[in-house]
């Protein structure tokens, strides 16, 4: 799990980055690589729970983030994330 501490997030520059960031969140997410992102109503701290093999992988993964140079991050290994979207729905067929 990685928390972000935005820096600068009334920055011009930022601002602009954002749908790329988007973009880049969102293959994430196709790839499996992302579990989950969530930002706060401030826009100055944001979540994420990535699905990596090893340390090096994940910052590498940071560090090609569009907006990363505007953040500050700490890491920590999870032993455990359950959401519901990982449940897999019953079908009656």
């Amino acid at each position: 799990m990685v928390e972000f501490d935005i820096l600068l997030p009334n920055d011009p520059e930022f601002m602009e980055g954002i749908s790329e960031q988007r973009a880049a969140i969102n293959r994430l997410f196709h790839q499996g690589v992302l579990m989950s992102y969530s930002l706060n109503m401030e826009r100055s701290r944001l979540w994420a729970i990535f699905h990596i093999n090893n340390e090096s992988e994940l910052i590498s993964l940071i560090d090609g983030l569009p907006l990363s140079r505007f953040m500050d991050y700490e890491y920590q290994e999870l032993m455990l994330h359950n959401s519901l979207h990982m449940i897999p729905s019953i079908s009656l067929n």
